[in-house]
């Protein structure tokens, strides 16, 4: 089953790929007009957003190893993500999960608590994200069909809090201090994950300043939420532009509305290159000056 699971994943992955591709060429006129009159401060700023998204993830496994009683540093926890960014990139999305795994437990820690803090990394800011996205829609999306199934997603993501009497038989429960330190940690997350996507789509045009930014924002995190329990979408490619697109109103043909979400992807391994290229020159000199001083 998890063999033919990933050589599925492998086929969608190309697909949405070449699909991608594809429409790009078709619409390569349109599309390359847009990024010519984009405002490169704008992009310049989503970049930003997203690097400091990055610095601030680590948090999750720092507080729950916390609750744990582990006595594992923020510092040590962002180094090692910092330095296994390049393995998110690779075919699968996961190998950046394993690459951490491995590097925590040769710390020590052990493996029930890295089984948690990937646990709660892959379900807490997700069902909260859920949870927040599909409320917003449900308030503010004028479309009668899109916040009906919003509302039933929406209770859909808060009959998940029983789980917790589940996770307390098995000693995965954290204390209440804990949640309240993940929630605020997966809030400031989403907050500047999605004030990059925003900032994004408006250099390249894509909203105007008098348009509903925050139910644009509630798109992104529903669209994200979607791509990323599409476990046949590698890291959600071509789900989370699709359903993005089909939520929002913009004024372009649809399928160059799709490359120009799927630009954001790009924005992004931009960002992560840079944080971690960042992080190798610190290393690196970090390292010199420790030998100057021996």
């Amino acid at each position: 089953m998890k063999t033919a699971l990933l050589w599925f994943q492998r086929l969608f992955l190309v697909c949405s790929i070449a699909f991608l591709i594809t429409v790009f060429f078709q619409n390569r006129a349109d599309v390359l007009s847009v990024f010519a009159v984009a405002s490169y401060s704008g992009l310049i700023v989503a970049i930003m957003f997203w690097m400091l998204a990055t610095l601030v993830m680590p948090a999750i496994a720092c507080t729950i190893l916390r609750d744990r009683g582990n006595s594992t540093t923020f510092r040590t926890l962002l180094a090692i993500h910092l330095n296994r960014i390049p393995s998110k990139f690779l075919p699968g999305g996961v190998w950046q999960t394993f690459a951490r795994a491995y590097d925590m437990s040769s710390i020590g820690i052990s493996k029930t608590d890295i089984g948690l803090v990937v646990l709660y990394e892959n379900t807490y800011s997700i069902i909260l994200a859920a949870s927040v996205s599909t409320l917003g829609i449900y308030l503010l999306d004028d479309n009668g069909l899109y916040s009906s199934l919003a509302l039933i997603l929406f209770l859909g993501s808060i009959a998940t809090v029983p789980l917790a009497f589940a996770f307390r038989k098995r000693s995965f429960i954290l204390s209440a201090k804990g949640y309240v330190w993940l929630t605020i940690i997966s809030i400031v997350f989403w907050s500047l994950a999605s004030s990059a996507f925003y900032s994004y789509i408006w250099a390249i045009g894509l909203v105007e300043g008098t348009e509903n930014g925050f139910l644009t924002l509630m798109h992104y995190l529903f669209s994200y939420v979607v791509g990323f329990v599409s476990i046949f979408a590698p890291q959600g490619i071509g789900v989370f532009e699709v359903v993005f697109t089909e939520l929002s109103a913009f004024d372009l043909p649809r399928t160059q509305i799709i490359v120009l979400v799927a630009g954001f992807r790009v924005l992004v391994m931009l960002s992560d290159m840079l944080t971690w290229i960042g992080f190798i020159l610190l290393r690196m000199a970090r390292g010199v000056g420790q030998r100057r001083d021996a």
